[in-house]
């Protein structure tokens, strides 16, 4: 019996000991020891088994036979965040905003609030900082970026706005009358003037009170 058949015949017993190490220099090189003593094939067969790249047991061959272990860089793993790629990218959404937003009226929360769209921010940063389109993250991604700065997309209500107010529509019911009262005299001549002045009427922010009529 090959060597090969050997360790075939021991697979469901060395394979699962292999996967139980966890990833890294002590599991390539038992991997690689596998793949050598396997022989002609042994590296295919060997990641097959062990469902790993065929260069990760290339490397554990290699540090087998240099005696010296390569260094795992982990944390250069994965995607980097978006404020990691472009470092000053919150600086200037913060300058951006900061100029045109708006604390709470009412001072329940510490969030600050904006008109401004994230579509209307990407275009202010393309426009200021001379960034490319394809440089900036996704809406989404600025969307969280807001988020995490505490900035909130919408309009601040300062009041409640009344449809109706009574004092405007008694005036409207006396200026009827009167109209009706002129139509049936010859003598009286009728002028439209339009006027404007400013009623303080409503429930404002703050708590206070409708100016007296």
């Amino acid at each position: 019996m090959s060597l090969s058949e050997s360790i075939e015949n021991v697979k469901h017993v060395i394979m699962p000991i292999i996967n139980r190490l966890p990833d890294g220099c002590d599991k390539r090189r038992s991997a690689a020891e596998l793949a050598l003593e396997y022989g002609y094939g042994g590296q295919t067969y060997t990641a097959n088994e062990l469902n790993m790249s065929r260069n990760t047991v290339r490397k554990g061959i290699e540090e087998i036979k240099s005696g010296e272990n390569t260094e795992d860089k982990f944390y250069l793993r994965g995607r980097k965040k978006a404020t990691e790629k472009l470092p000053e990218l919150e600086a200037q959404i913060k300058a951006i905003l900061d100029s045109q937003c708006q604390a709470d009226p009412k001072f329940q929360t510490d969030r600050l609030y904006t008109s401004l769209s994230v579509d209307e921010i990407r275009k202010q940063l393309i426009k200021r900082y001379i960034y490319k389109d394809s440089e900036l993250p996704s809406n989404r991604t600025l969307n969280t970026i807001l988020n995490e700065l505490r900035y909130t997309l919408k309009t601040v209500k300062k009041t409640e706005p009344i449809k109706k107010v009574p004092e405007t529509e008694l005036i409207f019911e006396n200026l009827g009358r009167i109209h009706e009262i002129s139509a049936e005299d010859d003598r009286i001549e009728r002028l439209s003037i339009d006027t404007k002045d400013r009623v303080k009427v409503g429930n404002f922010s703050k708590g206070e009170k409708a100016a007296p009529m």
